[in-house]
């Protein structure tokens, strides 16, 4: 019920842009296919775990949605490349001295979200701008019963910030083959961007209905919130203190070696 309510939330908006005429909307889209292809992948297995031996018969459903799902992940672009485009689409302006390399690419928030109305100021700040905003709020208009939410959501924006510029001050021009490192902050920028379609479309809601008619959509919040920040939390302290360098060994071990060399039979 998450998933559905934050991939919906994301699709809106994604959907706004278009028909509000955003000439480019290709950062956007991409978080909303890689973020909606996985949460399909991922109920659909889960649902065929619960169903157990039964979920691999066709006479149930599960079998088909998982062989279904599963292609979602690899058309119209992998996810990987997908999320590669995304982490570097979002340091354009943070790292203008590489423009020659990312001339193409525009940033996630160069275009106002205004898709329920309450966070199109946000959505103008850029990279290279959060890193100087120290503790200011971004975010206005959103209800006090998501004070907390907001919060959370824009001290990890300024985080990102302060990520990405060290992170192309520490790669320089070699950023595009750092794929872990693109990996972990194109992550930190779709639970962002979820988040704030999140906080939106609630806002909406308590625009129209009470607090207590909002009740499980405020729970979807809040929760969405949590796994989020714990999320963000990881992938951001990982640019730093991570396991990459034995990880890339490794595999250039077990590839010259042309497979695993510790078969015991």
């Amino acid at each position: 019920a998450i998933d559905c309510f934050v991939v919906e939330s994301v699709v809106t908006m994604v959907g706004h842009y278009i028909d509000s005429g955003v000439k480019d909307y290709s950062v956007e889209a991409a978080i909303s296919k890689v973020l909606a292809s996985e949460a399909m992948w991922r109920t659909g297995n889960e649902a065929l775990q619960i169903a157990g031996g039964n979920g691999f018969m066709k006479e149930y459903p599960y079998e088909r949605i998982i062989r279904d799902s599963r292609i979602n992940l690899i058309f119209e672009g992998t996810n990987e490349i997908l999320r590669l485009y995304i982490a570097l689409s979002g340091m354009k302006d943070a790292g203008t001295y590489l423009k020659d390399v990312l001339r193409s690419a525009e940033g996630i928030f160069n275009d106002p979200i205004k898709g329920f109305g309450v966070l199109s100021g946000y959505a103008t700040k850029r990279f290279s701008q959060l890193t100087s905003l120290g503790r200011d709020r971004i975010v206005t208009g959103v209800p006090s019963e998501l004070r907390d939410e907001v919060r959370v959501f824009e001290n990890y924006t300024l985080e990102l910030g302060g990520a990405t510029d060290a992170v192309l001050r520490r790669h320089g021009e070699k950023i595009i083959g750092k794929q872990f490192a693109m990996k972990r902050l194109a992550d930190v920028v779709i639970d962002l961007f979820a988040g704030f379609c999140v906080l939106s479309r609630v806002s909406s809601m308590l625009k129209e209905q009470s607090a207590d008619q909002c009740a499980q959509p405020l729970a979807i919040a809040r929760v969405f919130t949590q796994q989020a920040k714990r999320r963000m939390n990881q992938n951001l302290r990982r640019l730093v203190k991570n396991e990459d360098d034995d990880l890339k060994v490794l595999a250039s071990f077990v590839v010259s070696e042309g497979g695993y060399p510790w078969d015991v039979l």
